[in-house]
């Protein structure tokens, strides 16, 4: 529904303006009727423009298709509908405008304003457009309202409409990729602890079928799905257990930040959100995300939960505060014993400074899990051992 309409005059319009007022003047200043005569010329189709843009935007409806959200430097597309509910004029060289403001906006930062071009709309029918583009910062976007103008046949008059609501656009961080060296690192980690990786039951607890591996038994043999495939497969006795992961992110940065500053807490939000993409892609254990200011969010591996943590990551922002004894007291209280914790941080962490940890110190529990933290410090060049940005 249509909020505001409104009419104005173009530049070309207030040329054409200027030109008559002369012309008006002269006919009337020197009586001279030819000039007059042009007057009345020069004034129908400033008077037919006016009319035009107003009956063009008449009974026209449109709408506005895009995902909820996008990753952070990937491609957006929005798809355009625009109707023309008349049922004898058409609609010519119509233009749908959209905004793009980022929230909360940054100081001096003017909000985008794509639009697209609708040549002809016959009457009683539609048309269908397309823009495109880029956000390369993360968070929340603010979308809207739609703007439906012409200046059709002239370009005197500009007719606008604004229709619609402001919606919201959801930009995610940018994924990157983990090496083989983050792996084994994982694997080290938890073949160092005390719990068994795997739940093994006898000979006869079949489970499943895997490629066979030097030092299997020829008796697990699965000769039939060998034949099939074309290589050897040995049944499988023993099921395998993911182990539960929580991710805490620690964003801090000075009070007057500089541009690498601010590059490393994209950094961190980058890599905590490729390790919980990774994790919830393999599924089968259960996900601890924790960032300052910001309840514990936790559940399942799965495309909802990565979605939700994914839209969290979105909209933390660094800050100066140092909140990561308070994260820490908060996380380790709610995690599970055996829990794989991974502390993303903008900075250098010693967790074994009792001073400025002592809260996690002084309690047992929370002081068994903090020993066995992994601290993974984006500041530093071992993060290009386990992580690349894209």
């Amino acid at each position: 529904m249509a909020s505001l309409r409104r009419t104005t005059v173009c530049r070309e319009g207030w040329y054409y303006l200027l030109v008559l007022g002369l012309v008006s003047c002269g006919a009337m200043l020197r009586e001279v009727n030819l000039l007059l005569i042009l007057a009345g010329l020069l004034l129908g189709p400033l008077l037919f423009n006016l009319r035009a843009v107003a009956v063009t935007l008449r009974n026209l409806e449109v709408r506005r298709k895009m995902p909820q959200s996008v990753c952070a430097g990937d491609l957006l597309v929005a798809n355009v509908s625009l109707t023309n509910r008349r049922r004898r004029i058409g609609g010519w060289a119509v233009v749908v405008e959209d905004e793009v403001q980022a929230e909360p906006a940054r100081a001096h930062e003017k909000p985008l304003r794509p639009s697209v071009l609708f040549p002809y709309v016959p009457a009683g029918q539609s048309r269908k457009g397309v823009y495109r583009g880029r956000l390369v910062r993360r968070g929340r976007y603010r979308l809207g309202p739609l703007r439906i103008s012409t200046r059709f046949p002239f370009g005197l008059f500009c007719r606008t409409i604004v229709v619609g609501k402001a919606e919201t656009l959801t930009v995610l961080p940018r994924l990157g990729r983990l090496s083989r060296g983050w792996a084994a690192r994982r694997h080290e980690a938890f073949a160092g602890t005390h719990r068994r990786e795997r739940r093994h039951g006898t000979e006869g607890d079949f489970y499943g079928l895997r490629p066979w591996r030097s030092g299997d038994s020829r008796r697990w043999i699965h000769w039939r799905s060998s034949a099939r495939s074309g290589e050897l497969v040995v049944r499988q006795f023993e099921q395998p257990r993911n182990r539960d992961v929580a991710v805490l992110v620690d964003l801090w940065q000075p009070p007057r930040p500089t541009p690498s500053d601010r590059d490393h807490v994209e950094l961190a939000v980058s890599f905590a959100a490729t390790v919980l993409s990774d994790l919830c892609r393999k599924g089968g254990s259960t996900l601890h995300l924790g960032a300052s200011g910001a309840k514990l969010l936790s559940g399942p591996a799965s495309q909802a939960l990565l979605q939700e943590m994914m839209e969290r990551l979105a909209v933390v922002q660094g800050e100066s505060a140092d909140r990561l004894a308070e994260l820490l007291m908060q996380a380790l209280g709610e995690i599970e014993p055996g829990t794989e914790i991974v502390l993303v941080s903008t900075r250098p962490i010693d967790l074994s400074d009792r001073t400025r940890f002592a809260a996690p110190w002084a309690d047992p529990t929370r002081r068994a899990l903090l020993r066995r933290i992994r601290c993974v410090d984006v500041s530093s060049e071992e993060l290009s051992k386990f992580f690349r940005a894209e």
